[in-house]
């Protein structure tokens, strides 16, 4: 355990949170490597970063179309895995809001497979457990 190393990628998930918040601004794709492996309830596919931000902003209308307002890191788990890569397990909790319903919390969980570069990290996997698109 190294309590410095866990408060850097605490810092480097608290400011993934805030972009991908559905009015963020911020450029995702400073989070994830140059190319990295997407998984998920359909299987795992490699994916380049120009790829990424391209779809970026269709995924982000998809999911406030669907009610998505927020997302907030619940908890962080984090294992170090070498000198160069971590695994940190997220638990997130999800606002749905549905003109005519009740706000809803949903819980879910997703892994992500990080590299150390100079002054940060950067994301080589991200695994989510859930299919969010049927939770919501």
């Amino acid at each position: 355990m190294n309590p410095e190393h866990d408060q850097s990628l605490r810092v480097f998930f608290d400011a993934y949170e805030k972009a991908i918040q559905p009015e963020s601004r911020v450029d995702l794709g400073d989070f994830y490597n140059v190319s990295f492996l997407f998984a998920g309830d359909s299987g795992a596919q490699p994916v380049k970063l120009d790829d990424f931000k391209r779809v970026v902003p269709k995924m982000s209308a998809d999911a406030r179309a669907r009610g998505l307002t927020s997302t907030r890191l619940k908890e962080l788990t984090t294992t170090i895995l070498d000198s160069k890569y971590s695994l940190v397990k997220i638990i997130w909790d999800i606002t749905v809001e549905v003109e005519g319903l009740e706000p809803r919390h949903l819980e879910t969980d997703s892994s992500y497979l990080v590299m150390q570069i100079p002054g940060s990290f950067r994301i080589v996997c991200q695994i989510d457990h859930k299919d969010l698109s049927k939770l919501m």
